[in-house]
């Protein structure tokens, strides 16, 4: 149920107290004084004039949501109309705005998002008396709230504070303000319009300057669209951060609410050349770099909310008019222009399982899919993302890309919890009466229901700005699934993922990191990679997060010496190999924790089942422990060097460990973090792999062959290869096939030789030259297969550095 809902149906009963009985008297005076004063400023029978609405909606649209808005469409007659009505209930119960304390963060009760729905309905209700119902309460909640705020701040008074147009409050209800004024405009006395431009003055001033994360706002200050923008990139990386963006949001809507009259001397929409020149344009280059691929650098938990900070300002934009002034604001303001727009539906596709599944604890929540999570989470599940999508599916209405639009409005149907079943209920129930709106917008129900574009897309995806790679081998409810990563740690919400890997088929994860929220879980033992003991921090308080990473030998977040590099990458149609070096992130020059000479991986998904994986570690300093990782379902058995795993559903993981030759393999259950609340809800993963290099040898080298099979399948006979001479390479022969990697990575290539047993087919080398040539012969042996390659004529590496032989 919604905020207001059957939870609070025994508080709409109250005997009044006195208090209660002065508020309720004073709240229906201020209602009829703001109604009287509305009207003498108003078209009593129009909600709309020559210029308003103007964000996110236009006066040319007003007629079409008005004609949507009929008992024949689910989305209102049974969504957003039982919404508002429940919405004017606690209103009339006095739960708003009574009960709003106008605190910086949450509250049950948020006045300016409850303006901003009966604002839309004002809009888009058939009956004048509705609307003008409509348009009174939202002036009565929005000129509540900035009459207290026109008081000045003041440290912890209702809607005062130095923060309450900064904090979590205004990323979550923000864009209220400035939709509701531009909703309403009509309705508003010109002394309301003159407190409103007073208040949202001083909002946009404290926005521009805000301190509530670190780089919280481009520099220098009051530079526009200049490269000086971005030349520090730590500070272009923090622009992905959700305050960061909600602050843009905030910005640039304000400077778009008010008219030139209403404006004098246009200070207010001033600040509409720093929202575009300054923070869209950081942010744009972001995108375009750091941040490109269509994947949000924070993660699945707070990515899809500064992203959508993102859209919605660029909605408003594009519905106002701004992005055809290009020459004034920059180029930036072309949301289409921007290449990330267009990977972002693509990039969220692909990072969803082939299937939805059931989790028994939340079973009311119904079928929900399996997202490749990264950074931090709360709850394991794809959620509803209608803030970041959308506003994106509205700017491909208005731009006339139906095949984008249709993409989201699939997207939007089928993927949050519940799928199609639950479109209706989720307007309805909306908690954030925003998304509410944003679907009825999005959903015109007399057409025909939107198809799958899954099967259009590649089988493969790289957000090559942050490092993400995620393949499948086809877009059936069968397919299997890999996913590596290795890219930046410097901004809030990452993890020490680096080089970390994931498998899934047949509707379930038999190996994927473990997801959570806090300092312990976002250790790299926690992500399917390896962990190195490194130098104590210089902050080493048992308190301090970097205490925690620095006992698990994790790469750092925040304060790496630098980023993870993928050094070469192959994206055949049978396999996926990616060579990464995470060294950088190992060490900390600020935290004078640098003893890692070398941390990289090797990694080859050969679909559908198999994975090899080789991981070189070296230190300067012996006895210091070195291991690999793997997170599980369930406990393994372990008979020597090989470790079992066995699904819910009876599917096996077989993993075969050949080096280190004498490695301490061992499983455990997943740490009981629950007391910190860090594992996040729905997890599967629940137990791990431990694979030591005994006695913390300086130089360690871990070789792992990773093999999926259905129940009662037997493990593959795995033996370890080694070159003979020339250049030093290792691998693993199973079946017909062998995989070679290079030890070294510093030792250039001159010769190889190596012998496999007479059967082996396919023989893939890794770690060469992109398209280098190469001479390639062979002999029969009594031992088996020898192979010979040094450069020439003949064989050629493809772009990623694997020579793909057939014998």
């Amino acid at each position: 149920m919604s905020t207001f809902g059957i939870s609070n149906a025994s508080r709409w009963s109250w005997r009044p107290s006195g208090k209660r009985v002065l508020f309720a008297l004073s709240l229906s005076l201020f209602l009829v004084a703001c109604a009287q004063e509305g009207a003498s400023g108003s078209d009593s029978d129009s909600a709309v004039d020559a210029d308003h609405p103007r964000l996110w909606v236009t006066a040319a649209d007003v007629p079409r949501l008005r004609a949507w808005a009929t008992s024949n469409n689910p989305i209102y007659q049974q969504g957003l109309k039982p919404l508002a009505e429940e919405a004017k209930e606690a209103m009339d119960a006095e739960l708003v705005p009574g009960e709003d304390h106008g605190g910086n963060t949450w509250v049950e009760y948020p006045s300016e998002m409850y303006a901003e729905l009966f604002a839309f309905m004002s809009l888009i209700e058939a009956d004048p008396d509705d609307r003008q119902d409509y348009a009174e309460r939202a002036r009565t909640l929005l000129m509540y709230v900035i009459d207290e705020a026109a008081k000045g701040q003041a440290a912890d008074q209702p809607f005062r504070d130095p923060e309450f147009a900064t904090s979590d409050r205004s990323r979550w209800w923000g864009e209220s303000f400035a939709l509701t004024t531009d909703w309403i405009y009509p309705h508003l006395s010109t002394g309301d319009k003159a407190t409103i431009r007073q208040v949202f003055l001083r909002w946009a001033d404290e926005n521009e300057r805000a301190e509530i994360t670190a780089f919280n706002h481009p520099e220098p200050s009051g530079v526009l669209n200049d490269p000086v923008l971005v030349e520090d990139p730590i500070a272009v990386r923090w622009a992905a951060n959700n305050y960061y963006t909600a602050h843009m949001r905030s910005i640039g809507l304000m400077a778009m609410a008010l008219d030139p009259e209403d404006d004098p001397g246009g200070e207010l929409r001033s600040h509409l050349a720093s929202a575009t020149g300054a923070w869209l344009y950081v942010i744009d280059h972001l995108l375009r770099n750091d941040g490109s691929g269509g994947l949000g650098a924070e993660g699945f938990e707070y990515s899809p909310q500064s992203l959508g900070y993102v859209a919605q300002f660029m909605l408003a934009l594009q519905s106002a008019g701004e992005d055809a002034n290009a020459t004034e604001w920059g180029p930036q303001v072309v949301l289409a222009d921007n290449p990330f727009w267009g990977q972002a539906v693509p990039a969220y596709l692909h990072s969803l399982s082939p299937e939805p599944t059931v989790f028994p604890e939340i079973d009311w929540r119904g079928e929900v899919y399996q997202p490749a999570w990264y950074g931090e989470g709360q709850d394991y599940l794809a959620a509803d993302f209608m803030e970041l999508f959308g506003p994106l599916g509205l700017y491909r209405m208005a731009e006339g890309d139906q095949d984008g639009l249709e993409a989201i409005r699939w997207l939007q149907t089928h993927v949050p919890p519940g799928g199609e079943g639950t479109l209706v209920e989720r307007v309805e129930d909306a908690e954030t009466f925003r998304d509410a709106i944003l679907y009825f917008m999005l959903f015109d129900t007399s057409e025909a229901a939107p198809s799958d574009p899954r099967p259009a897309l590649d089988t493969t995806h790289y957000a090559e700005g942050i490092g993400r790679l995620l393949a499948r081998t086809d877009w059936s409810e069968e397919a299997s699934w890999f996913t590596y990563s290795l890219g930046w740690t410097t901004i809030d919400h990452r993890h020490g993922d680096g080089n970390t890997f994931e498998f899934y088929r047949n509707g379930e994860w038999l190996t994927k990191e473990r997801t959570g929220y806090g300092p312990n879980i976002s250790a790299s033992d926690y992500h399917n990679t390896i962990a190195l003991e490194n130098d104590a921090p210089d902050h080493n308080s048992p308190s301090d997060y970097r205490h925690s990473l620095w006992q698990r030998g994790s790469q750092w977040v925040y304060v790496a010496s630098g980023d993870g590099r993928v050094v070469d990458m192959s994206l055949a149609d049978d396999f996926v190999y990616a060579l990464g070096d995470a060294t950088d992130l190992y060490n900390s020059e600020y935290e004078l924790s640098t003893d890692i000479l070398h941390a990289s991986r090797s990694i080859i998904w050969l679909k559908p089942d198999r994975i090899v994986v080789f991981d070189r570690a070296r230190s300067r300093t012996a006895e210091r422990f070195k291991r690999f990782w793997l997170n599980l379902p369930t406990d393994p058995v372990i008979d020597g060097k090989l470790s079992v795993a066995t699904t819910e559903q009876g599917q096996q993981l077989f993993v075969t460990t050949l080096l280190p030759a004498d490695a301490v393999v061992t499983g455990e259950p997943a740490e009981a973090l629950e007391e910190d609340g860090e594992p996040a809800n729905n997890e599967p993963m629940n137990y791990r792999l431990r694979v030591e290099a005994p006695g913390g040898p300086q130089e360690a080298n871990f070789l792992h062959v990773l093999q999926g099979a259905d129940a009662g399948a037997v493990a593959d006979a795995v033996e370890l290869v080694q070159s003979e001479s020339g250049t030093s390479f290792t691998g693993a022969v199973f079946g017909e096939t062998v995989v070679l990697f290079p030890v070294d990575l510093d030792e250039s290539f001159d010769r190889l030789s190596y012998l496999v047993p007479a059967g082996t087919v396919r023989h893939l080398i890794t770690g060469l030259t992109p398209g280098a040539a190469f001479e390639v012969s062979s002999e029969a042996t009594a031992q088996g297969l020898r192979v010979i390659v040094q450069p020439g004529a003949g064989s050629s590496a493809d772009d990623g550095g694997v020579l793909d032989l057939g014998f």
